[in-house]
């Protein structure tokens, strides 16, 4: 009696599987639900482990061995890359008579002329006290420049005119004068390195374009390591020069390093 009610309940497997047939076709899953599986396939992925990790340089034989053979390229591409020195590079492009030596340092005050013009007093410290005195950020115009746009930084050194002429005269022109724009004509430059032979120059370009008419102190600043520089009007062991007369900024331990090879500074010192 068992069996029987077993088999009038239990469908024979053709109808099982026709039933099976009839039912709602399996849910397609959501493109967020595949984006999850993907994701969690690739975690699952090996990783490669990157060439510096392992040890290796990355390279294949084949990509080793054609590296062998181009050593004699690198080697005269580094030659060619190598950075020389103001005198170094004097010699190399034929300059007979290369300019005085900068040490870095602009040893001046404001154009005398213009100073009694603006009403400038006689030194920085005098200028900074009559102006209100207070506690000096050389990076004050900089970080108002960085935060609020150079238009914000060129409208604080308006108002600095007597306080501090270098940060006025490093955007600003003298009153009255006219900004000049583009590449500098031969009498200007000729200008630059006379006030350079008299008062040195490398920094506080803002005071030192005081003393040049149409120009302001990043203009002048350009100058000096764009024109000055690679002509050899001028020499300053701050920079060095790639062959291709592009000057890079090094700073006092090149000029350091420079005394001491001409003997002028000893070593350590």
């Amino acid at each position: 009696a068992v069996s029987r009610m077993q088999a009038a309940v239990t469908p024979s497997r053709p109808e099982a599987r026709a039933r099976c047939d009839t039912t709602t076709p399996r849910r397609r899953k959501t493109w967020r639900e595949q984006e999850h599986d993907l994701q969690a396939a690739a975690k699952a992925m090996p990783r490669r482990k990157s060439a510096r990790l392992s040890g290796s340089d990355g390279k294949t034989n084949a990509q080793k061995h054609n590296d062998s053979d181009d050593d004699s390229d690198s080697d005269s591409e580094d030659l060619v890359a190598k950075l020389m020195t103001c005198d170094e590079w004097c010699k190399k492009q034929e300059i007979e008579k290369p300019g005085p030596r900068m040490e870095g340092r602009f040893q001046g005050w404001v154009n005398e002329q213009v100073r009694v013009t603006c009403g400038i007093r006689e030194n920085a410290a005098a200028a900074w006290e009559a102006g209100g005195g207070g506690k000096f950020d050389r990076n004050e115009s900089k970080g108002l420049r960085k935060s609020h746009g150079a238009e914000a930084a060129k409208m604080f050194a308006k108002g600095q005119l007597r306080k501090n002429p270098n940060a006025y005269f490093y955007r600003h022109v003298r009153p009255g004068d006219v900004q000049k724009d583009g590449e500098w004509e031969e009498d200007e430059i000729q200008r630059f390195v006379e006030v350079a032979k008299q008062y040195g120059c490398g920094d506080k370009w803002g005071l030192f374009a005081s003393h040049l008419s149409g120009r302001v102190g990043y203009q002048c600043s350009a100058a000096y390591r764009h024109v000055i520089i690679p002509r050899g009007l001028l020499r300053d062991d701050g920079f060095r020069i790639k062959a291709s007369g592009e000057t890079v900024y090094v700073g006092d331990p090149g000029r350091r390093e420079a005394a001491e090879k001409r003997g002028e500074l000893k070593k350590g010192k």
